[in-house]
């Protein structure tokens, strides 16, 4: 990854190269970001240039021996760690080393460094459960950084939505981010930093990835998937100025986007007073893994904020495209105005069950019931 690939962060990718210009990187950095933002992609443009020995107009080569180690994630002086849990794919008897993750990683890190949590987990096999850091994984951390570097320079350590550490494992790392190494260096990533311990928070130099301006978020993605303009202004002012959401969306929408139609399908069920479908519906959804039961609340409330446009007569901040619009406009004609106010409030409660590890079937049957009352 270098940083002509970024989309948008000139002001970051700027402060970035100056620091490692003028050796002034501190030890632990941290990237707090929006899902799908950039700041992996960020991160890993500003270890390549790191590494780089050809640097060349302020960025990495892309050639030298060092730049394809990096763009391979296969340097052995560079480090990754993220959250893992039992694996379908992975020792699927127990709990695998985080090693055995890494071809996996490096599949989905190269292939689209914008994925979201929900996305690693799906390639892991581990879509049924949270992922963590735990104090194994943390004292693998220590171990790595350890050694001698194998190349005779920098040593990274690069840690994936760092708020899935435990107390114990962030405890563990305390004394190792405080007093690096001489040389080496820790990259966090964070969607959430508010969940990262303070003792943790306070030894990190901090940068916010805001969302990729609107204008060159509209002209990457009509690029990539030869969009025409208007599709790419929807998708552009939808995804809110996160690439990563803007290739879930798009993705989603040629796939079919299992979450919308199930959550149009709950609200045409709730309008029509079908009680027994409704309630074979969300035992459906309480059969899904728990981050899609996350998913599909989410997509359900960003559904429910078109609709809710749509029915006050406010179609352009709705941002739904072709496909959808139609579905939605019918159904703003016979929803009780009152559910959008309470629709957010079920869903919200919804997702503060899941999160929670409450029985699904209990989470979902008492979701469709709501609905079917107040819609």
């Amino acid at each position: 990854m270098r940083f002509s690939q970024i989309t948008g962060h000139t002001d970051i990718v700027e402060k970035l190269r100056e620091m490692v210009d003028n050796d002034r990187m501190p030890n632990t950095l941290l990237f707090s970001e929006q899902p799908g933002c950039g700041a992996l992609a960020l991160a890993l443009a500003t270890i390549s240039y790191m590494f780089c020995k050809e640097r060349t107009a302020g960025d990495s080569c892309g050639h030298c021996p060092q730049c394809s180690k990096t763009d391979k994630l296969v340097h052995p002086d560079i480090h990754f760690t993220f959250p893992i849990n039992t694996s379908t794919v992975v020792g699927k008897d127990k709990r695998a080393e985080i090693e055995a993750f890494y071809p996996l990683w490096r599949e989905i890190a190269i292939s689209n460094p914008y994925f979201t949590e929900q996305q690693l987990y799906k390639k892991f096999g581990i879509e049924n459960k949270f992922g963590n850091i735990s104090v194994n994984e943390a004292n693998g951390i220590i171990r790595k950084l350890s050694l001698s570097s194998y190349e005779g320079g920098y040593k990274v350590m690069l840690i994936l939505f760092a708020e899935r550490m435990n107390q114990e494992a962030a405890n563990k790392l305390l004394k190792s981010l405080e007093e690096p190494n001489e040389g080496t260096y820790y990259f966090l990533i964070s969607q959430n930093p508010d969940r990262i311990i303070p003792t943790i928070l306070s030894r990190c130099m901090i940068i916010e990835v805001p969302p990729v301006e609107q204008k060159l978020l509209q002209e990457k993605i009509g690029k990539d998937f030869g969009i025409g303009e208007e599709d790419a202004v929807i998708w552009a002012k939808y995804a809110a100025g996160s690439y990563g959401k803007a290739l879930e969306l798009i993705e989603a929408e040629n796939s079919g986007n299992e979450y919308f139609n199930t959550f149009v399908s709950l609200l045409s069920l709730s309008i029509k007073k079908d009680m027994a479908e409704l309630l074979d519906l969300g035992g459906t959804i309480a059969g899904w893994g728990r981050e899609e039961q996350k998913e599909f609340c989410l997509r359900a409330l960003e559904t429910l904020r078109k609709i809710h446009a749509m029915s006050i007569g406010v179609e352009q901040i709705a941002y739904s495209p072709a496909s959808e619009a139609g579905k939605l406009k019918k159904l703003s004609g016979y929803l009780n105005k009152d559910i959008y106010v309470k629709g957010y409030e079920y869903l919200n409660d919804a997702l503060v069950c899941i999160e929670r590890n409450v029985n699904p079937k209990f989470i979902f049957c008492d979701l469709c019931n709501r609905f079917y009352y107040k819609a």
